[in-house]
């Protein structure tokens, strides 16, 4: 019978927390990559003066991640297509709470909002994936 490694909830919340971190950061290397939370100068003065963006980082990844253990408990192991699964409600997620978050507090031009929610794409995928991927095999394959 094949072993199979398997996390546990903590490692799980690191390791989403870590990627949605990495996305952060490579926001800061590449702006056009910035996720909507991080476009601070579209934000209002009073925000802007209140949160920093390196607050706002670990803060909203912390967020994201715990949403992504939410949706890992919809997608039992052993799914078939389990990461398109994964990431499809990862994305959903991303639309509703960035989305909602750029319209209520963002003064952007479309474009630069729709660049930026695109961003959720991959970041999604590769959530998915590392969750799908710590959290193992379902029990009896193990």
């Amino acid at each position: 019978m094949a072993k199979g490694w398997r996390s546990g909830g903590i490692a799980l919340f690191l390791g989403a927390w870590g990627e949605n971190l990495a996305f952060d950061a490579l926001s800061w290397v590449v702006p056009p990559l910035a996720p909507p939370h991080l476009l601070h100068a579209y934000m209002p003065e009073a925000i802007r003066q209140m949160v920093s963006p390196a607050v706002l980082a670990p803060v909203t990844s912390a967020v994201l991640a715990a949403i992504a253990l939410l949706v890992l408990s919809l997608v039992p192991p052993g799914t078939p297509g389990r990461v398109r699964a994964l990431a499809t409600w990862l994305l959903g997620f991303w639309f509703l709470s960035e989305g909602l978050m750029a319209w209520v507090w963002l003064d952007a031009p479309a474009g630069v909002i729709a660049w930026s929610l695109a961003g959720g794409v991959p970041r999604s995928l590769a959530v998915a994936w590392l969750l799908a991927r710590q959290q193992g095999p379902p029990a009896e394959q193990r």
